[in-house]
């Protein structure tokens, strides 16, 4: 895709006009007679979903299978950009207008072939790897041998631990915007039962990462405290900084054994050969046009480490077709559809990207935005033995939401509409040394820069399970597609809220918004000239 263009579906390439037309009926549904709700949504049905008249879980299952068989869709590469060039199609099979791509430039690190050996002794020969650290480095195609070090040492190859830190359910309790009244539980909750996934970890890799190549490592060992297969494609951290330390992941039994090598004083030989050049990689964006030409936004990636990660596209498509059915007139509103990249290659570049370059057009005439991720997933964890098995219930997810009264209101009721688990509408919650964020603190996730950046009135659905990290891995034992379904439904409704609401009512801040203690802070704090 050229790097500003219209979409065309003859410039589509064929994986992904596989997906954008293959997967919208497939020739057992059409044998079946199947096919998607047609026809105006008026009345009543324009302001709160008729689920008789959203698109069927069938569709929905469809396309979440054939975005799993993609396997990593890495920033910039085939398997994105196939998939990306379906989905323009898709939005506008779905409904969507004046779908546009426009390129986003970005180095990209682009690994051909890694391995691990140990170098002499009883223990030597290859060595099973996990997966690749993405834009750690490049040895070249001779590797490097070095000593295993676990503490950072010029010329050395580290070799250290990482484990998912875990929290208690109470510190997400905490930072609820309605707490102590909200989240209610169910009976037997237990607020000191630990939440630990592996994403908790990445903060703690990068500072980790950076002491050794601060210090001359030639190299690095990540040992992960899980099973192979739940190491096996770990893909972090992806914040798309290029370093100087190629490094790979093993798993715990790798690992332990590797370290019995460390003590001995024995080497290693690390290979990863990658490149890095610079090219563009394409937002995508659409409108669904409404009465006025104020906009709402609903956004979600398109890059991922599998099915899963994302499929936030997925249930926006089946959200576009019912909004897209509403008489113009009858939507007071117009809908802004983002499909944004680069989420595998930095924080949220593609997002920021698009924020920058449509500051005076696009976003200021955005009342409020919302954003989709990881939808529908069940919970993977490990059993007593130590080995993952997928567990009762939902994988938490939680909304997180600018300090805006009528945003955090809508988050609550699609929380509610869903019904997967706890109600949590939480804050903003990481500092932001920049300061750039209007109240200090922005949240994790790619639609963060909507409030963080833009200042936009917004909220964003988010869910982190096991397996998010894990690259190539099929997730379709994972997903529940009625729930994709019922979650799109939730958040239809909290879109239709939003197109009606004043501008005057979304853009009212809570007493509790700790901007005003920043806007204090900066006028007290010297201008820097």
């Amino acid at each position: 895709m050229t790097p500003t263009n219209r979409v065309s579906r003859r410039g589509l390439l064929a994986g992904g006009l596989a997906l954008g037309a293959g997967a919208l009926l497939t020739p057992a549904a059409r044998a079946a007679g199947r096919g998607w709700p047609r026809g105006p949504i008026t009345g009543a049905a324009a302001r709160a979903v008729d689920p008789a008249k959203f698109m069927p879980r069938w569709q929905i299952h469809e396309w979440q299978e054939a975005a799993d068989g993609i396997g990593l869709r890495a920033t910039g590469s085939t398997a994105h950009h196939g998939y990306v060039d379906g989905l323009a199609a898709r939005m506008e099979r779905v409904g969507i207008s004046a779908v546009t791509a426009e390129g986003v430039p970005f180095d990209r690190w682009q690994p051909s072939s890694w391995s691990l050996d140990v170098v002499g002794g009883h223990e030597a020969g290859p060595v099973e790897v996990a997966g690749y650290l993405p834009y750690s480095g490049d040895t070249g195609p001779d590797g490097v041998t070095a000593r295993l070090c676990a503490i950072p040492m010029p010329g050395t190859i580290g070799i250290v631990s990482v484990a998912s830190p875990p929290l208690p359910y109470l510190l997400l309790d905490v930072i609820d915007w309605d707490a102590p009244l909200q989240p209610r539980h169910a009976p037997g909750y237990n607020p000191l039962d630990l939440y630990a996934r592996p994403w908790l970890s990445t903060e703690s890799l990068i500072d980790t990462m950076s002491a050794f190549e601060a210090a001359g490592a030639v190299g690095l060992i990540v040992v992960l405290d899980e099973p192979a297969e739940a190491a096996r494609g770990r893909y972090a951290p992806y914040d798309g900084v290029v370093r100087d330390l190629p490094a790979l992941y093993v798993d715990r039994n790798t690992g332990a054994g590797l370290r019995k090598v460390a003590l001995a004083g024995g080497k290693a030989r690390l290979k990863l050969e990658a490149g890095v050049r610079t090219m563009t990689t394409p937002n995508v964006y659409g409108v669904i046009p409404g009465a006025s030409d104020e906009l709402v936004v609903l956004s979600s990636h398109t890059d991922g480490t599998h099915g899963l990660e994302e499929n936030g596209p997925e249930a926006i498509l089946a959200i576009a077709q019912y909004l897209a059915r509403i008489p113009r007139d009858e939507l007071p509103r117009s809908i802004l559809v983002l499909m944004s990249t680069g989420h595998l290659a930095g924080t949220s570049p593609g997002t920021t990207e698009f924020l920058r370059r449509h500051a005076d057009d696009l976003v200021a005439r955005t009342a409020a935005a919302m954003s989709l991720e990881h939808l529908g997933a069940r919970p993977w964890l490990p059993g007593p033995d130590g080995e993952y098995e997928i567990a009762p219930g939902y994988e938490p997810g939680v909304v997180f939401s600018s300090p805006h009264v009528e945003m955090v209101k809508a988050g609550r009721r699609a929380q509610d509409r869903q019904r997967i688990g706890d109600n949590r509408v939480l804050r903003p919650f990481k500092p932001d040394p920049t300061l750039s964020s209007p109240s200090g603190f922005w949240w994790p996730g790619d639609g963060e820069p909507l409030w963080r950046t833009a200042g936009l009135p917004s909220l964003q659905y988010i869910s982190g399970p096991t397996y998010l990290l894990n690259a190539g891995m099929p997730t379709m034992r994972f997903v529940d597609t009625a729930v994709i379904r019922r979650q799109a439904i939730a958040f239809t409704d909290a879109t239709l809220e939003l197109v009606r609401m004043p501008r005057s009512r979304l853009d009212k801040r809570r007493l509790d918004d700790p901007s005003t203690v920043l806007d204090l802070l900066r006028a007290l704090l010297p201008t820097r000239s």
